[in-house]
């Protein structure tokens, strides 16, 4: 596999993370991970009581998600890119953060009932986060792969991946 970008958009819940590391594990070179989550949950979020500041604080977490973002492109290795791309103006950051690498656009889906019973399994997430994004996360979006974690395993998706990108035309 060529040290390309591979960009997983879904929601909260939707398993991007745990298909990112398996991705890892399974690709056979080194690949980044770059989560939008890693640069959201730098601010401690039950500190913060002002619901505008939160925005501020969640703006600024994306906007420097999408900067570092151009920084490992860059680089010399492959890159997974775990992403939730709710608005256009972060679909826009994006394209031109990885501007110049070959990325493949693949869209992570899980049925709304499954998401649910995972967000109540993990204390980490707010109940209804994953519904409310849900309707916006994949609006408008034309992905080059699916997958649908309700079905696969994270090892499965990521072996589906691996496939269709050895198999992808240049």
């Amino acid at each position: 596999m060529n040290p390309d970008v591979i960009l997983l958009n879904g929601t909260s819940s939707a398993g991007k993370t745990s298909i990112a590391r398996a991705l890892q594990r399974r690709a056979g070179i080194p690949l980044y991970h770059a989560s939008l989550d890693t640069f959201t949950d730098m601010f401690l979020w039950e500190a913060i009581t002002d619901p505008a500041e939160k925005q501020r604080c969640h703006a600024l977490g994306a906007a420097n998600f999408h900067r570092a973002l151009a920084l490992f492109a860059a680089g010399a290795y492959g890159l997974v890119v775990d992403h939730l791309i709710l608005l256009p103006e972060w679909q826009e950051a994006t394209r031109q953060a990885l501007a110049g690498r070959r990325v493949h656009f693949i869209g992570v889906h899980c049925p709304l009932p499954v998401l649910l019973a995972r967000e109540r399994a993990r204390p980490d997430r707010a109940p209804g986060l994953a519904e409310r994004q849900l309707a916006q996360v994949h609006r408008n979006q034309t992905y080059d792969f699916e997958v649908d974690t309700s079905l696969a395993t994270p090892e499965e998706c990521a072996d589906q991946i691996l496939a269709f990108i050895r198999h992808r035309p240049a």
